[in-house]
């Protein structure tokens, strides 16, 4: 019987299905008559490098982000084996395995005509890294799956039991070893896979699993390499369009109508000001988990200034989210005299997001156009609109210029996405050598170290270097570094995974303010008898909050051994309330469950607990 490439057959219903078999998919010919030269193979392996198969994690599925539409099936804990996001993922993981066993079966049988022997290897080697790459991750969020090596025939397939994720596990580091002997160090022209790249995902995959040295020895052999550095400035590399930090990457394109993650929507990151929702944004819980300049999380540190929230923070808070003036911060009185005088732009351009001064203070009801230099209605204030952000923070984070020309461009954001880059290599070692109880002072200081250095970079501070303490110092040190350097680069949901911590994380209500607003676009911005508008309750207890200094947290969180502030008191304070509840059954919802459809005609395919 003929071999096919596409093991989980699963996914058909009816014979009439038998279509979806991706024996000979769209983008290149069956093997028999397929793979004759250079270009052919090329061609075959060219789709395989895009977002459908190295998917990217929803924003709204961790404690980063706070979406106003309302929870999701992964922050409730309701995914079901009929989920959309979980059968396409184990559809495409499968799909591009398949896709590259055809490969590397044709390569392996015949050789293209005219092709070199460096060319050859290369193929070979893309080929190893995506099957590496796609069965990494199917344990990530599957576990045990499937495992199909060299092809499966039809009646196989049908009969196809979950082999352990041990064995998968291996089998896919063995793929990547292959890869990174295979392929090139560097690629010239669009961006393909790499030594440094099969090293780098091996590391992604061993640290999730908890395979310590596998990831250490990863990690080490890709820094050994000297092909990557960070990128001289943290803020500017989310605008760049290369970058020696980059490893794996997708770019996305305004002419092609192509966008990438969150940046194929800008209306739910923009203001209101600008035409946007501003519906998706940066938590409260992200705000307070950034430490001070100390290097000291915002409970412990004395420089921390509750009613100032970004004064004295680690520089990546402020290029991550908007920041903004409260009255209490000590230069407020010269910051609204400079909208006067027009000194504004130059003196406070970070305060400047899309043209206009962001500011949620809830009395500014006006705030400065760059362009006029004049004051106009704020719409992203509460006093002057009552959909403004929900908790008063906007993302900043890989902001660009033309993203105010939005709604010409599609709603698309030409930024490259960085699916995997040197800074996550450097932290994924000094993480598995701590847990391996190996973490010294040296190792901290070539790679957290590093990383903090380039997040100080050109702000006349110097960073607070990471020391080598005890174990659970470092591992705490660790993740909070991850989460401050790696916001919304859709790595979080996967650590919180692999940590073993989200009955943590999404057991807790995610908070916003007060909905209460001003009641009118036309109020003066003045209370008690001066106001032109009568003020409801809840306004009033917005106001209140900015005067004392309780906007938007107020107060000092507790922040654990994971680095997860304690917002409940400031809840149980009134300053901020609950949105939605965040469910998380620790029994189930680490795994994802495996589609109901395969199992349908597959009854030798089991399901994960609890689904």
């Amino acid at each position: 019987m003929k071999k096919i490439y596409f093991p989980l057959l699963v996914l058909m219903l009816t014979l009439s299905s038998c279509a979806n078999l991706d024996i000979n998919p769209l983008s290149q010919a069956s093997s028999e008559n397929w793979y004759n030269d250079e270009e052919e193979t090329e061609m075959s392996l060219n789709d395989l490098w895009r977002t459908a198969f190295f998917p990217i994690d929803g924003l709204d599925w961790d404690d980063d982000i706070l979406n106003r539409n309302g929870s999701n099936e992964f922050t409730l804990g309701t995914v079901t084996s009929q989920s959309g996001t979980t059968t396409e993922r184990w559809s495409s993981a499968y799909k591009a395995i398949s896709r590259s066993l055809k490969i590397l079966d044709a390569l392996e049988n015949k050789t293209p005509a005219g092709i070199t022997e460096a060319k050859l290897n290369q193929y070979k080697g893309e080929a190893y890294f995506m099957v590496g790459c796609a069965y990494g991750t199917l344990t990530m969020y599957y576990g045990d799956c499937v495992l199909n090596k060299t092809g499966m025939s039809l009646d196989e397939a049908y009969e196809a039991e979950r082999s352990p994720k041990a064995e998968v596990l291996q089998f896919a580091y063995e793929c990547l070893d292959k890869a990174y002997s295979l392929l090139p160090e560097k690629f010239v022209g669009t961006m393909r896979p790499t030594k440094g790249a099969a090293l780098a995902f091996k590391t992604r995959i061993a640290l999730f699993h908890g395979d310590w040295q596998i990831a250490a020895t990863a990690a080490e052999q890709c820094m050994a390499l000297g092909t990557y550095q960070l990128h001289n400035d943290f803020a500017s590399l989310f605008t760049a369009d290369t970058s020696p930090e980059l490893i794996f990457y997708f770019k996305a394109d305004i002419n092609l109508k192509y966008g990438v993650g969150f940046f194929s929507a800008l209306p739910n990151y923009v203001t209101r000001k600008i035409g946007g929702y501003c519906n998706t944004g940066p938590s409260l819980p992200l705000l307070c988990s950034f430490t001070c300049i100390d290097g000291l999380p915002i409970d412990e540190s004395p420089l921390y200034n509750p009613k100032d929230p970004f004064e004295n923070r680690d520089p990546r808070l402020a290029c991550t989210i908007q920041p903004f003036k409260t009255k209490f911060s000590k230069d407020f009185d010269e910051y609204e005299q400079s909208k006067v005088d027009g000194t504004f732009p130059e003196k406070y351009p970070d305060y400047i997001a899309y043209g206009y001064e962001y500011n949620p203070n809830p009395y500014a009801v006006n705030v400065y156009q760059v362009s006029t230099g004049q004051m106009v209605v704020n719409t992203d204030g509460k006093g002057a609109n009552e959909h403004s952000a929900y908790n008063s923070l906007i993302i900043r984070k890989f902001r660009k210029d033309n993203w105010t020309d939005y709604r010409s461009n599609s709603n698309i954001g030409d930024n490259v996405y960085p699916y995997m880059r040197y800074a996550e290599v450097l932290l994924s070692y000094a993480e598995a050598m701590n847990e391996l109880g190996k973490c010294t002072q040296e190792i901290l200081d070539k790679t957290v170290n590093l990383v903090r250095q380039r997040a100080y970079q050109g702000t006349n501070i110097a960073y607070p270097r990471a020391m080598a303490t005890s174990q659970a110092a470092i591992r705490k040190l660790i993740r909070i570094e991850r989460r401050s350097e790696f916001a919304f680069e859709g790595i979080r949901y996967r650590d919180l995974l692999r940590w073993h911590i989200m009955e943590k994380t999404h057991n807790v209500p995610m908070y916003y303010l007060n909905r209460s607003w001003s009641g009118s676009a036309a109020w003066n911005g003045k209370r008690g008898a001066e106001s032109n508008r009568d003020l409801s309750v809840g306004f009033q207890q917005i106001l209140d909050n900015w005067d004392n200094g309780n906007f938007p947290v107020g107060g000092v969180p507790a922040i654990d051994e994971n680095g997860i502030p304690d917002l409940s008191e400031m809840e149980a304070n009134g300053y901020i309330v609950k949105f939605y509840q965040m469910q998380f059954d620790a029994k189930k919802n680490y795994l994802w469950p495996i589609p109901a459809d395969d199992i349908l005609v597959n009854p030798k395919l089991t399901q994960n607990p609890e689904y």
